[in-house]
C-alpha cells in the first residue's frame, strides 16, 4: 500500500503534465487580400445605394401621388373650453375634395410641427385645426406669430394603398 506521500506525487503528475504542455500550434487560416477587402467593402456600401435608386426609379417619389385637399391658413372664432365665448385664432383648414374618405391624415408645418388626425377626412369634410395644437416629436408647441410658416404638407391614405402628399410653399 503506498504511503501518503507516494500517493500525492502519482495523483498531481496527471494534472502537472496538463498544465505544462507546450503551446497549441495554431494552424494557419485563409486571409482575405488587400483586393478582396477592398471589393467586399466596396459591395458592402454600393448595395443600399443602388438598391434604394432602383426603388426611387421604379415606384417614384412619394409626393408623386397628389392628395386631393384644400389646404388654407386662416384666423376663425373658435369655442374657448367653457364654451361661453369663441377667441379669434390662427387655423389652418384642410378639406378634402375627394370622392372618398381620406384615413391617417397626417399635417406638418415647416417639416418641424406635427399633428395626427385619428379619424378619416370624410369626403367634403373640413378639418379645422388650431396652428397652436401642433407641436414637435419633443412636444415643443407652434406659437402662431413668433415663427414664420413656410410650408404646410399634408399625407393621407389613398384608395390604392400609396400615400398621398400636398406640400404647400409660402
Amino acid at each position: 500500500m503506498p504511503t501518503s506521500a507516494e500517493k500525492t506525487t502519482t495523483d498531481s503528475t496527471p494534472d502537472s503534465d496538463a498544465l505544462f504542455d507546450g503551446p497549441r500550434s495554431i494552424a494557419p487560416v485563409t486571409q482575405l487580400s488587400t483586393r478582396g477587402l477592398f471589393l467586399s467593402l466596396a459591395a458592402v456600401c454600393l448595395f443600399p445605394l443602388i438598391t434604394l435608386s432602383a426603388y426611387a426609379v421604379i415606384f417614384g417619389k412619394a409626393s408623386e401621388h397628389k392628395l386631393p385637399v384644400s389646404v388654407i391658413i386662416d384666423r376663425r372664432p373658435l369655442p374657448t373650453q367653457d364654451g361661453t365665448k369663441r377667441l379669434l385664432e390662427d387655423v389652418i383648414v384642410i378639406e378634402n375634395e375627394a370622392d372618398f374618405d381620406i384615413p391617417n391624415v397626417t399635417v406638418n408645418l415647416n417639416g418641424q410641427y406635427f399633428l395626427y388626425q385619428d379619424k378619416p377626412l370624410a369626403v367634403g369634410e373640413e378639418l379645422v385645426v388650431r396652428q397652436a395644437a401642433f407641436a414637435t416629436k419633443s412636444n415643443q408647441r407652434w406659437v402662431p406669430g413668433r415663427y414664420r410658416l413656410d410650408e404646410i404638407t399634408v399625407t393621407g391614405k389613398l384608395p390604392s394603398g400609396a400615400r398621398g402628399v400636398t406640400e404647400i410653399q409660402y
